[in-house]
């Protein structure tokens, strides 16, 4: 308990850490992804990943500000997305480039760091710090869907989407990297953008074909495509990692109210 409240004392000047009588103990943890399941905890409360920084104070420092960051993220995650490819009827794909941008008003990320009161902070080899934290001025509400393990393991949100009446839901996915959280972050990404691609605002596309006569004729095709929305309610409600394949699966939600009809 001692250690849990140094680190607090000294991130207390940059970022306003505070801790109720439920802190845990600070511990090291073999099972990373484990450590993320928020299932059992209402929906006020969040997680934080911070990745290896080389000090102890800093991750969990790192790992606080993600907590934050998840909760503004419900707020509102604003997304833009451009892809251009370019193909040959002969030669195949000759060139793709997809450029990816999200934004969230930060405005207020200082008061919300300020406002969160930790619950646990764990220290993995994989992950780095991993923060639990409460924001009491949230809803203190039983989370929106549980997942279930169907076959070795798999949750069935793999099969098949949840159904919750009022929520719309997407499912992303990355290879794994060499840090946790940007394998997460890459998975995260994924997931939002499955959900822009049934929920945007905005959507262009053209393309153009030419045909080359000559000894080697072919038929090149240019694609160009753009995309944006506003995503509200966003939040990550499961992740699973697949050994076999060495890939992390993310599931994604947001409210009706934020989906653009």
């Amino acid at each position: 308990m001692r250690r849990i409240l140094l680190v607090c004392i000294m991130l207390l000047p940059l970022i306003g850490c505070s801790t109720t009588g439920g802190v845990s103990d600070l511990g090291v943890s073999s099972d990373a992804l484990s450590l993320l399941d928020l299932s059992s905890y209402p929906a006020n409360v969040y997680v934080g990943i911070s990745g290896p920084y080389s000090t102890e104070e800093r991750m969990a420092e790192e790992a606080i500000l993600a907590c934050a960051k998840s909760l503004l993220l419900e707020r509102a995650l604003a997304m833009d997305t451009t892809l251009v490819m370019q193909s040959s009827s002969n030669k195949g794909l000759l060139a793709y480039a997809q450029k990816e941008k999200a934004y969230y008003d930060d405005k207020s990320l200082k008061e919300i760091v300020e406002a969160l009161e930790i619950l646990s902070i764990t220290f993995d080899t994989k992950a780095g710090a991993v923060v639990l934290a409460r924001y009491p001025d949230g809803m203190q509400t039983k989370r929106i869907y549980t997942a279930r393990d169907v076959s070795e393991g798999k949750p069935d949100w793999l099969v098949r989407l949840p159904q919750v009446d009022g929520y719309r839901f997407g499912i992303g996915s990355s290879k794994a990297y060499y840090f946790l959280n940007d394998s997460l972050e890459a998975s995260d990404f994924s997931a939002a953008q499955n959900l822009l691609d049934f929920n945007t605002e905005y959507a262009y596309s053209k393309s153009l074909t030419t045909t080359r006569e000559g000894s080697e004729s072919s038929m090149d095709s240019v694609l160009y495509q753009a995309q944006r929305g506003l995503l509200q309610g966003f939040a990550i409600v499961d992740r699973y990692y697949d050994k076999d394949s060495d890939t992390y699966w993310s599931l994604a939600s947001i409210t009706e109210l934020g989906a653009t009809k």
